[in-house]
């Protein structure tokens, strides 16, 4: 089973409007990463984030590996492709080759934490209560990518635009140029 997993729970402080309901071509940026999940063969979309039809975040300051608990709580175990909901270019060329590549619990970019493909079952649970005890960059992404083994893809021809992440509202401008 793949699941998809919108990371949306975040402030959107820098970008000083909620992203997950920016638009691009008459779509909010939360149903066009749903929309590109499904078509990636997620059988479900969860959204992690306090909003409506979301997976409320018990950490709420503890950024994507928050949401990641607190989604982890309550999904099956399955392979997950975990997408920030800020990544206006992203697609198939992204996502396809992170579930091409299962070798180990976790496939991420070069350079790029997320999105990645997280196998999630109950060694990945642990892995991420023990992260939600540490504090700073030992409660991160990258960490947990650490703690559980993570192949990492090259990006051998891969725009990297595509894996452009918004934060700012210049960043969106030029990923949207």
């Amino acid at each position: 089973m793949i699941i998809g997993l919108i990371l949306a729970g975040g402030l959107s402080s820098r970008m000083g409007e909620d992203k997950a309901l920016m638009t691009i071509h008459g779509l909010s940026m939360l149903d066009r990463t749903a929309r590109i999940l499904r078509g990636m063969g997620a059988e479900l979309v969860a959204v992690s984030g306090s909003r409506p039809g979301g997976i409320p975040d018990r950490w709420p300051e503890a950024g994507p590996v928050g949401g990641m608990t607190s989604a982890a709580r309550v999904l099956p175990d399955a392979e997950v492709l975990v997408v920030p909901v800020d990544m206006p270019r992203l697609g198939h060329a992204v996502l396809g080759p992170l579930l091409s590549h299962r070798s180990l619990r976790a496939t991420r970019w070069a350079g790029h934490p997320l999105p990645m493909r997280l196998t999630l079952d109950a060694a990945t649970r642990d892995a991420l209560a023990i992260l939600m005890t540490q504090i700073g960059r030992d409660c991160s992404v990258s960490a947990l990518q650490t703690r559980i083994g993570t192949t990492t893809l090259a990006l051998d021809g891969l725009d990297p635009l595509l894996l452009a992440n918004c934060n700012t509202p210049d960043e969106w401008r030029e990923a949207n140029a």
